[in-house]
């Protein structure tokens, strides 16, 4: 085990500055203990505004295991693509002074497998302990329909519960890259104590397992204590269950069929499992009972607005053979706004319950000294005698907040700009100088740096050298490519034929049969109209957007996955025929849409052959009557290896194709 690891972790302190010299995180304080190491509150200061986030620092252990580091970069790209509320988010795998640590979204550090240690978790009520389940199985549900997997590692010290947001659920795919290193793991996560029969034997798991776990979790929850130990075997999952307390009938029937050793006999998923839970229908009547029934009258219904009867029990006699109705989606509604309420009170009351236990603290040695106007645009450089392997993984995103979220709000350019500067990171702002005129919703991006060009070996020649760029200027890029309705309003106003559109529809559609020349006319007529700068992208600003502080050939990863974005065989509907929608497929982590594939988009450089004396500051390179302009990103026209981030090619900039379009950006005022 290398000892100067584990100097680094000892040294480790509140106000520390770590991470490559193009990306630093301070640390702020130490949180609770991870199956995968130290979690740690901390600010990223890479980005325009320090930024919260939280570190997860790998222990010594781990990373003195052969191909660990790969395999969990793997398994976090491959979770890059969700999008679900209440799954953690992680922005970044990072390597420093011998180092490996994951930046996510804030967490407060509080896990169920805390809860129920302390014996916080019985003092839940029904309707927060509804609502934590409810988020949990819609995690669960989320990822399989976007996946097709399961999460198959559910359990409690995984299941993350902040303040103010609720559960953050971590974990999704870990089982293979877990189980070979249990021994060595700082804390050991308890899957297997949820695990299903199936789970103890070779072989691929399916919905079932995570139906199978989330029922374990309903059953701890409400009764108390664990269904099975954590070294219990296959042929525990076998014995007779007793049903927990605090569960009606019904509802112990339906977990019953959750918890059966044959996975057929379970619900099919996660959110089915849900609605059986906590919507069961009546028991079946007997034979005496519907005869009774047949001669006994019918009692009223309870009126719902005097009854104080709060029980989860069924009322005896006739009352159990009545005809079960589905609920009218008024009374869904109201029962999703409660549940929503609840989430919230689930969260402040957990907020004023927690009080974390301190983190004994390493002895002060080798702090780096943080200035105290630490709060500017730049990482914090390093000392000149220290040595940083900067080679960042396939995960690095400088922000949390992603726009492209549903629900994102979208500010006015004159609210932007009336703010102090600099503007918040990754804030979605759109121009309008008219009633019905507006500029494209445009995303403002965070200052950086980032290596340009052919990282793997699978790029042209003109993709060389390799040179790290220096984004140090403040600017915002379209968050998706303009669409007809933008472009044909500029059209109509300065007289100009409209674009052909091939019979695929205008509206949202990105524009095609553009060239260079009619996108900088755009740009040129989008600033006299707005008064802001508009203008094309360089190519250096495009490629940074589209790594979105990633190094892998795509945004999502190093494989091609079905459904991220449109090409000539990238699994979409649109492949090879014609473009998708604007914002049809999803964000990359800074929230801009179909950079990668869908159309190529112009910039405003003008070609070379190689990047030879490329400007290292994000600007644009330009000649005189220059002859070929440069095209990023790929189209559903294109092949999959096109369609890379640092794939680029050229065209003169009068010629058009149905396969081209563009996208602007603004520079940002500066303090």
């Amino acid at each position: 085990m290398d000892s100067a690891i584990l100097k680094q972790l000892a040294a480790l302190q509140p106000e520390h500055v770590i991470g490559p010299e193009h990306h630093r995180f301070r640390l702020k304080e130490p949180l609770s203990a991870h199956p995968l190491g130290q979690l740690w509150q901390a600010d990223d200061i890479a980005t325009t505004q320090p930024t919260p986030v939280t570190l997860l620092i790998l222990p010594a252990e781990l990373l003195a295991r052969e191909g660990f580091v790969e395999r969990l970069r793997e398994q976090l790209n491959r979770n890059r693509s969700l999008n679900d509320r209440y799954s953690a988010r992680c922005y970044g795998l990072f390597t420093w002074r011998g180092l490996f640590f994951t930046s996510w979204e804030p967490l407060d550090g509080l896990t169920l497998a805390q809860m129920f240690q302390s014996g916080q978790a019985r003092k839940l009520n029904k309707r927060q302990k509804q609502g934590m389940v409810s988020q949990v199985a819609l995690a669960l549900e989320a990822h399989l329909n976007q996946t097709g997997q399961p999460h198959a590692t559910l359990c409690p010290e995984l299941i993350y519960i902040n303040r103010r947001n609720g559960v953050r659920l971590m974990g999704y795919g870990w089982r293979e890259l877990l189980e070979p290193v249990l021994p060595q793991l700082p804390q050991l996560p308890g899957y297997h104590a949820w695990q299903s029969p199936q789970a103890f034997q070779p072989g691929p798991l399916n919905s079932s397992e995570d139906v199978y776990a989330l029922a374990c979790m309903i059953y701890q929850l409400y009764g108390g204590k664990a269904l099975f130990a954590l070294d219990d075997n296959e042929l525990s999952r076998e014995r007779e269950l007793k049903a927990p307390g605090g569960i009606s009938r019904e509802q112990w029937t339906v977990l019953q069929a959750a918890l059966a050793t044959d996975c057929e006999l379970r619900p099919a998923t996660p959110a089915e499992l849900l609605r059986q839970f906590y919507d069961p229908p009546p028991p079946k009547a007997t034979a005496a009972e519907t005869q009774d029934a047949a001669t006994t009258p019918a009692p009223e219904a309870p009126n719902p607005v005097n009854s104080t009867d709060t029980s989860a029990s069924p009322q005896p006699g006739p009352a159990r053979i009545w005809r079960w109705q589905p609920p009218t989606w008024s009374a869904r509604l109201a029962a999703a706004l409660a549940l929503f309420t609840a989430g919230l009170a689930l969260g402040y009351w957990l907020g004023w319950q927690h009080s974390p236990t301190p983190v004994p603290q390493a002895p002060r040695v080798l702090a780096e000294a943080v200035p105290a106007d630490s709060r500017q645009a730049r990482p914090v450089p390093p000392s000149a005698t220290e040595t940083i392997d900067s080679t960042e993984s396939t995960l690095s995103v400088s922000a949390p907040t992603q726009p492209s979220a549903p629900g994102a709000e979208i500010i006015s350019g004159e609210t932007l700009r009336q703010n102090q500067y600099p503007a918040d990171n990754l804030t979605l702002f759109r121009d309008q100088w008219a009633p019905d005129r507006y500029a494209p919703q445009m995303v403002v991006l965070p200052k950086g740096r980032f290596r340009m060009g052919d990282l793997h070996g699978q790029g042209d020649d003109n993709e060389y050298p390799v040179h790290e760029v220096v984004i140090a200027h403040s600017f915002a890029l379209g968050r998706h490519e303009v669409t007809f309705d933008e472009y044909d309003q500029f059209a109509i106003d300065t007289g100009r034929a409209l674009p052909d559109d091939e019979g695929w529809g205008r509206g949202r559609q990105p524009v095609i049969n553009v060239s260079w020349e009619d996108a900088r006319a755009y740009a040129a007529w989008l600033a006299q109209q707005t008064g802001e700068p508009y203008r094309l992208p360089s190519e250096a600003e495009w490629e940074y957007a589209a790594r979105a502080g990633t190094e892998t050939l795509y945004w999502w990863g190093d494989r091609l996955t079905s459904g991220m974005a449109v090409c000539d065989g990238c699994g979409t509907e649109w492949d090879g025929r014609k473009p998708a929608p604007a914002g049809h497929l999803s964000a990359n982590p800074w929230g801009l849409h179909e950079l990668n594939g869908n159309v190529d988009e112009w910039v405003q450089d003008c070609y070379s052959p190689s990047y030879e004396n490329a400007p290292n500051d994000g600007s644009a390179r330009d000649a005189p009557n220059c002859q070929q302009r440069v095209m990023r990103g790929g189209s559903w026209f294109e092949i999959p290896r096109l369609v890379r981030s640092a794939s680029r090619y050229r065209h003169p900039p009068t010629s058009h194709r149905n396969s081209w379009g563009f996208r602007v950006a603004l520079d940002l005022p500066t303090p």
